[in-house]
């Protein structure tokens, strides 16, 4: 009984442990997230978010075990639903999607660091855009009218549950703020807030 009880608490140690990052280690994490997207004036006015299905990875680099730098690279869909809000009525609506790059520094805490925050810059590179203007004819094409790119700012929390020592599955918040128009017709910066689960494996 006594080396039963020495064996768990070994384990239990390792488990507890496995969480806390040393200099130079590195972290690779595939995610799927559910997003909610809108843009920041029709917002204001009421109108209601375009959802969709967030896809990446990142790659998290450690400089001690509370600091460490992140990359990744994440399928985005954002844009914005009609606004009819008393007085305010806008029949415009639009779907864009991105391949987003993202790069932010994150701050580990908590005992077993399981705790994590977030902030830095994102970088989006345009793949489709279509509008709805409400004349009948559907969403249409307008990449021609559309911004190739997008920059802005992102930031998040999550938490880490340990499974073993080489293996944890994340939850987090992740939210970009865009800081340049999505297209050339119309005035409207992104938002993008998305709710995302992973797995990291220490490489």
């Amino acid at each position: 009984m006594k080396y039963l009880l020495c064996f768990g608490i070994m384990i239990s140690s390792l488990i507890c442990n496995g969480q806390i990052r040393e200099k130079g280690n590195i972290e690779l994490t595939p995610i799927i997230g559910y997003s909610a997207s809108n843009q920041l004036d029709s917002f204001l006015f009421g109108s209601s978010s375009v959802s969709g299905i967030q896809i990446g990875a990142y790659g998290n680099f450690f400089f001690n075990n509370r600091w460490s730098i992140r990359i990744g690279l994440l399928y985005q869909r954002m844009g914005t639903n009609s606004v009819d809000f008393f007085i305010f009525t806008d029949e415009y609506s639009e779907r864009t999607t991105y391949l987003t790059i993202p790069l932010t520094v994150n701050y580990h805490f908590g005992t077993n660091r399981n705790w994590y925050i977030n902030y830095g810059a994102g970088f989006g590179i345009l793949t489709n855009a279509e509008a709805n203007y409400n004349d009948g004819n559907g969403y249409v094409d307008i990449n021609d009218f559309a911004n190739p790119t997008q920059f802005g700012i992102n930031c998040g929390i999550g938490y880490k549950f340990n499974i073993a020592p080489e293996f944890l599955v994340i939850v987090e918040n992740s939210n970009f703020i865009g800081l340049a128009d999505s297209t050339k017709q119309k005035s409207g910066k992104n938002f993008h807030m998305s709710f995302n689960v992973g797995a990291i494996f220490k490489i």
